[in-house]
């Protein structure tokens, strides 16, 4: 089932897709629900980001295409970093180029997001811990100097975590196909099946560090591929089984000129 985030007439609202519209949902989706009857035009409503997470965790290099086109040794265990929840935004949204930085990167990633609150679970147990997957495209902004503070500054600028279109509820372990495509152009394409830690393997690693809360957001890495972003680029990350999350690279000083 594909669950979207939506707004309407000044509300937040999760609604299950029904062919072009949406059934609201009544009730918890971590939990059992059930669906109005009313059908909701998709294109009559503002679609969010699909969850509101407390914290995005990262995993790095988790494709060996990618570590090794970075010049990186393919990790032993899962490398991850944090992205604030402020550069959370949705399918159609622009991403910001800011004005201080000379380069952006895209990253299409498969989103898994928890379900239940996991604390110390087993590889074995984190299937049942998994609520959903959705896509995202982890912004980088290239900053040079001291790889002290580089990665905290790329990754955390407002706009640079587009995710969605939608969450597909789906527990336990499952592969994905990931395309990126820049100005319809193929960029990236991949398995996640070539995932060198599983979603299941990286939900109980992270577990047994920090407690996991429900609609927490894990980007599970990105494949070989990633490549520049000018302002008017457009970058689509289809996820088969999901579908394509949408967005368009602007300017700073544009992006302050929308009213």
């Amino acid at each position: 089932m594909k669950i979207f985030r939506f707004e309407r007439e000044g509300r937040e609202a999760y609604g299950a897709l029904d062919g072009e519209f949406l059934r609201e949902v009544e009730g918890e989706i971590t939990r059992e629900f059930v669906l109005k009857e009313e059908r909701i035009p998709l294109s009559r409503v503002k679609l969010l980001p699909p969850v509101k997470p407390s914290k995005i965790v990262c995993i790095a290099y988790n494709f060996p295409e990618h570590a090794s086109e970075k010049g990186e040794e393919i990790p032993e265990e899962p490398v991850f970093f944090l992205k604030p929840p402020s550069s959370l935004i949705s399918h159609l949204e622009p991403v910001i180029f800011p004005g201080d930085v000379k380069s952006l990167l895209f990253q299409g990633e498969l989103g898994m997001v928890v379900g239940k609150r996991a604390r110390n679970i087993s590889p074995e147990e984190a299937g049942n811990y998994i609520l959903g997957f959705t896509g995202v495209n982890d912004i980088t902004a290239v900053i040079e100097g001291s790889p002290l503070f580089r990665w905290g500054r790329a990754k955390a600028y407002d706009s640079f975590t587009p995710a969605g279109p939608c969450l597909l509820l789906s527990s336990g372990e499952r592969s994905f196909k990931i395309k990126t495509f820049v100005n319809a152009k193929l960029r990236q394409s991949a398995s996640t099946s070539r995932m060198k830690f599983s979603p299941t393997f990286v939900l109980s690693y992270l577990s047994k560090i920090m407690t996991l809360e429900p609609m927490d957001l894990i980007c599970l890495g990105t494949p070989g591929g990633v490549g520049p972003l000018r302002p008017g680029d457009r970058v689509d990350v289809q996820i088969e089984g999901i579908g394509t999350l949408s967005n368009q690279i602007i300017k700073e000083e544009d992006h302050e000129n929308i009213p």
